[in-house]
């Protein structure tokens, strides 16, 4: 993806530069945060905690950019949620002892699996996640801005709604 002189949202700190793309439900968004050093991916992970995220999310402001060059990128995932959801002691739900009679009048049942899919793709006509497309963009020629996003080196990226991260991960 790449545009030129546009708004949208942005925030910086000594580390790192961030980018907020919207999708058409305005709750959420693609946040990227891009490693100030282009080989600084590993140190910024090390910096990040739930503190910093909040902070550097609620710094975000409408700024005019220059440049905006985000790689195309296609994530699948699957996890499997069973052996999770067990080691944290959700472990009734999957034993013949389960009361599920919420979901159906029928006994027994219990839930044998669990699983999760997740889908992030950024391609020339914006964002998707997970089948909900997002913002199209449409290159523009205008002046010159002093802010540039660049992204050309690994970054991580956060899905957030209401700037609540939903979903995170590292392009590489």
């Amino acid at each position: 993806m790449n545009e030129e002189g546009k708004k949208r949202y942005y925030a910086e700190d000594e580390d790192m530069q961030v980018l907020s793309l919207p999708y058409q439900d305005a709750s959420y968004a693609f946040n990227i945060l891009l490693p100030k050093k282009k080989f600084g991916l590993e140190e910024l992970r090390k910096k990040l905690n739930g503190t910093t995220i909040k902070r550097v999310l609620s710094q975000l402001e409408s700024t005019m950019l220059g440049e905006i060059s985000i790689p195309k990128m296609k994530i699948e995932t699957d996890y499997k949620l069973k052996e999770a959801l067990m080691a944290i002691g959700v472990t009734e739900m999957f034993s013949d002892a389960a009361d599920l009679t919420g979901i159906t009048r029928s006994r027994p049942l219990k839930v044998s699996s669990a699983a999760h899919r997740a889908l992030i793709e950024v391609d020339e006509g914006g964002t998707t996640a997970a089948a909900a497309t997002s913002v199209r963009f449409i290159l523009t020629s205008g002046s010159i801005y002093p802010t540039n996003f660049i992204a050309d080196h690994p970054f991580i990226f956060i899905l957030t709604k209401n700037h609540n991260p939903l979903f995170m991960g590292q392009f590489v």
